[in-house]
């Protein structure tokens, strides 16, 4: 049994892509992962795994933490899957140990090459060409063995949708994420987000939305107007209410990370602005319309989000719009993909 040190402190995201090697790992070994605020909220998956929470950004308490911890701990093996400058200095201090670790090559590589000789084993991400595996997949070939590669995440704590949840979402509907920085780029407010609302009803019975937990006043305004005006569902509580206004349109009040998880699977589509519901959707095998709000103004705009897609998205057979501030356009090519 090897104990095994795994820093993964970024986006929800970028978590789910590291489920499978995380899974993997955990088969007849001790592992402690350290996650982020970003992506703490799904530690249910761990809950056989000793997990800490430090900052997405490191600070110097964070980095002493995790000086200390490796200078007591006997771990035999540490995987870098997040590309914070500092980890790429530890196995100068701890030659014992194995470092695996995801790579990056662009105009300026992290780490440099000279770093990369102290790590037992790496993989590298382009982020100036086309890469031939998405991100996820390269993750795996970390991996000392392929027959190690756990396909059904049974090392990993998979929750099932509680009879308390299943009871009070509707039995068909589509599922939107609403992100006010995405809407807020596109020159969107509350009357096209209505819009949008009522025109995806032409195509299924129910709606459910959820919405940013940020405290700011733009989205706390946004998050009041959606309690007042649709239908609510609370997953925390476990109820519903129904407005007479809106009565298939249902705000997900205060989601939590888990729960969100579980309303994905039983959705019949998932909508959203690429990023965690996209990863979501494709561990359940659900359905997942992908919204992009970026412009390609020259040749290297494209060149960027061909070599983007080809790190995240590569073999998840997703589709997508580009959208822009015309509401009307948006919501004919949606329309055409839900």
């Amino acid at each position: 049994m090897n104990k095994i040190l795994i820093l993964k402190n970024d986006r929800a995201g970028d978590l789910m892509t590291s489920l499978k090697l995380i899974s993997s790992l955990n088969y007849n070994n001790k592992l402690k992962i350290y996650l982020s605020e970003l992506n703490n909220g799904f530690s249910f998956f761990f809950k056989n795994i000793n997990t800490e929470k430090i900052n997405f950004n490191l600070d110097i308490k964070d980095k002493i933490k995790i000086f200390f911890d490796l200078y007591k701990n006997s771990y035999d093996e540490v995987y870098i899957l997040t590309p914070k400058s500092f980890y790429f200095f530890l196995p100068l201090f701890f030659r014992r140990v194995k470092f695996y670790s995801i790579v990056y090559n662009n105009k300026r590589n992290r780490p440099i090459n000279w770093l990369r000789k102290f790590l037992f084993k790496y993989r590298i991400i382009y982020r100036n060409k086309i890469n031939i595996s998405s991100y996820r997949d390269i993750q795996l070939e970390l991996l000392d063995k392929k027959d190690n590669i756990d396909n059904d995440f049974s090392n990993i704590c998979v929750p099932k949708i509680s009879r308390k949840l299943y009871n009070i979402i509707p039995k068909q509907f589509l599922f939107f994420q609403f992100r006010y920085l995405f809407f807020l780029k596109l020159g969107w407010g509350l009357d096209e987000f209505n819009l949008l609302m009522n025109k995806l009803l032409s195509k299924y019975e129910n709606i459910l939305f959820s919405s940013d937990n940020e405290k700011n006043d733009e989205i706390l305004e946004f998050n009041k107007h959606f309690e007042e005006n649709y239908s609510i569902i609370d997953t925390n509580k476990y109820f519903s209410k129904i407005n007479n206004t809106n009565k298939k349109i249902f705000y997900l009040k205060n989601i939590n990370a888990e729960n969100l998880f579980l309303i994905c699977k039983e959705s019949k589509m998932n909508l959203a602005k690429e990023g965690i519901i996209s990863h979501i959707s494709y561990f359940h095998n659900v359905k997942c319309h992908n919204l992009f709000n970026f412009q390609i103004n020259s040749f290297d705009d494209y060149k960027f989000q061909k070599i983007s897609y080809s790190e995240w998205s590569k073999g998840m057979n997703i589709s997508f719009s580009f959208l822009n501030s015309s509401i009307e356009k948006s919501i004919k090519k949606i329309l055409r993909n839900v």
